[in-house]
């Protein structure tokens, strides 16, 4: 790291505020502009359900009138966009600003192992109670330097701003909140867990939402408008995995938290004269399921007694839930990684590292006979039957697995394991129906078929889950919770992505929108290749130009200066 990075992490670090992030910054530019709102844990329906409520008018104001099929009179809601899996909140937006497939971008998850490093990846801790990496993604950029796909800043290579999102390399500028604060806020969410929201009180996370804003427009204040801004509020999720009634509280903070932030944000864009040159939209990473909060639900609350439990008895020894086991602690032979409704199982090959006190070599992927195999019958027979391992009889809906691929190949797709063999997802789903697990076959290929296929693991266990279910019979990876994610169920999945412009028509945006995601169905991957259209679309020619901006100067016509 350079004197000068190292010195705006510090400063990052105490402060809070705007961290340049590229060394050479680029010129400031004409419309058209791109503001993205990215909702963390707010499913398609609750947006839906607050825009019409009557109670968030800012958003409803942007998108006009709804004229049905997805479209508004200033907008187009892309209808039956789904979410990559997992559907949780570090590997979605690292797919959705990248538009890259899980297995191409590599990061896999809200934490991962990666094998060839032996190494603990856990940005957003879910297993593990240590901060590291939580803190690096916020102040070093974490989860940037681990893709291996370009950014959409990095591919369409004009001047880029992001608020908050952890997914900020390429960009001109980052700008954040106190870190120290956010992990302290951060640690208390995963050390508490539910129950200690009261009901209605946002609390802590609707100030981190609050608080992001004027730290954004200060950097627009004082470096111009970048031609994109990301403008992400992370309370959302975190409150809805609190609150006692998720989705229905979950909406009311989009009512009286949210909306009146894109309200900010939006006055700002009209004050500088360019709301009319700027599209908007909306995009989430996924939606949220109610379960219960206690540990009969939350796998992942004993390590004793759970996933580990099941491969120990298996024969392998299992690695600590810490971010850096000891030097005495490296002769593990599997490893997880949790990500609420979905669990990843990483195996060695046990002939390197039979003996305790040696450790595997995790370079060679496991043998599928002598060991995915035992792994996968363990876990098929403990769900079945309660054997060996009884605290996971009924937990599971389906068990994938794969036969390893040597280093430097693309690995094989993920397949399901009937207790006898592995069957292809579509046939699978020929046989045994399940329109409840949406477009499973395909997003399971995104996240296990490509070069970065391992760090989703050698077996995937998916919980029951989904709102079809009795609450009762949903089970979730992690400590206890009110509401967890991750899932293939339509409630985690289907997500909102809407493009939005005050001078456009929704048939035009609709036209925009579906040039750009030709051939593909819409999900997660369709913001980047639907950014760069509408950066490259001409403007109309009665369009004004961008007032200029000097650097360090707030224009007169900007919120700041207004309320002085």
């Amino acid at each position: 790291m350079s004197v000068l990075a190292s010195c705006s992490s510090v400063k990052l670090l105490l402060n809070g505020g705007e961290r340049q992030v590229k060394h050479h910054l680029r010129p400031e530019e004409p419309g058209p502009y791109v503001l993205i709102f990215a909702f963390d844990g707010v499913g398609y329906n609750q947006l839906m359900e607050a825009l019409n409520s009557g109670k968030a008018p800012a958003m409803a104001a942007m998108l006009g009138a709804p004229e049905g099929g997805g479209l508004y009179e200033h907008a187009y809601s892309v209808p039956n966009t789904v979410a990559i899996l997992p559907s949780t909140t570090i590997a979605a937006w690292s797919a959705i600003f990248t538009g890259a497939p899980t297995a191409w971008n590599s990061v896999s998850g809200n934490e991962w192992f990666a094998r060839e490093e032996m190494r603990f990846y856990a940005p957003a801790p879910v297993s593990v109670s240590e901060m590291d990496d939580n803190r690096a993604m916020i102040t070093d950029g974490l989860v940037g330097k681990q893709l291996k796909s370009p950014t959409l800043f990095q591919q369409a290579g004009v001047k880029s701003a992001v608020s908050l999102n952890a997914i900020y390399r390429g960009a001109d500028y980052f700008t954040t909140i106190d870190p120290l604060s956010m992990v302290e806020l951060y640690t208390e969410f995963i050390a508490k867990g539910g129950g200690e929201t009261a009901p209605g009180k946002a609390d802590i996370y609707e100030k981190m939402d609050q608080d992001s804003v004027p730290k954004l427009l200060e950097s627009i204040a004082q470096h111009g408008v970048p031609k994109i801004q990301v403008v992400y509020f992370p309370g959302i999720d975190l409150y809805t995995h609190v609150a006692d009634d998720p989705l229905a509280m979950e909406v009311g903070y989009l009512e009286t938290v949210t909306d009146p932030l894109v309200a900010q944000v939006l006055a700002a864009y009209k004050d500088y004269g360019i709301l009319d040159q700027t599209y908007v939209m909306i995009i989430a990473d996924h939606g949220h399921t109610p379960v219960l909060r206690d540990p009969e639900h939350a796998l992942g609350a004993d390590p004793a007694d759970g996933p580990a439990a099941v491969v120990k008895a298996a024969g392998f020894r299992p690695r600590k839930f810490v971010l850096t086991p000891s030097a005495s602690e490296q002769d593990y032979q599997a490893a997880f990684a949790y990500q609420g409704a979905i669990a990843y199982v990483y195996l060695a090959d046990r002939s390197t590292c039979r003996d305790p006190g040696t450790t595997c070599d995790w370079k060679l992927p496991p043998r599928y006979k002598q060991d995915v195999l035992p792994v996968a019958r363990a876990f098929y027979n403990s769900n079945k039957t309660g054997k060996p391992v009884p605290r996971m009889k009924g937990t599971l809906d389906l068990i994938f697995a794969r036969v390893p691929t040597p280093p430097g190949k693309n690995t094989n797709e993920f397949e399901i394991f009937d207790g006898h063999r592995l069957v292809p997802i579509w046939e699978y789903l020929m046989r045994h129906p399940r329109p409840d697990l949406i477009q499973l076959d395909r997003r399971m290929r995104w996240l296990s078929a490509g070069p970065w296929g391992d760090r989703s693991g050698d077996i995937l266990l998916l919980t029951k889950s989904g709102l079809n279910r009795p609450i009762q019979d949903r089970y979730y990876f992690s400590g206890p919770y009110h509401s967890w994610h991750g899932s293939a169920s339509a409630q985690d999945s289907y997500v909102p992505l809407i493009v939005a412009r005050e001078n456009y028509s929704g048939a035009k945006l609709k036209q925009m929108a579906d040039k750009a995601m030709a051939p593909e169905l819409p999900s997660q991957l369709s913001l980047v290749p639907i950014v760069l259209e509408l950066l490259a679309s001409p403007e109309p020619p009665s369009a004004p130009a961008a007032p200029p901006v000097s650097s360090g100067a707030v224009p007169s016509t900007t919120p700041a200066a207004k309320s002085q």
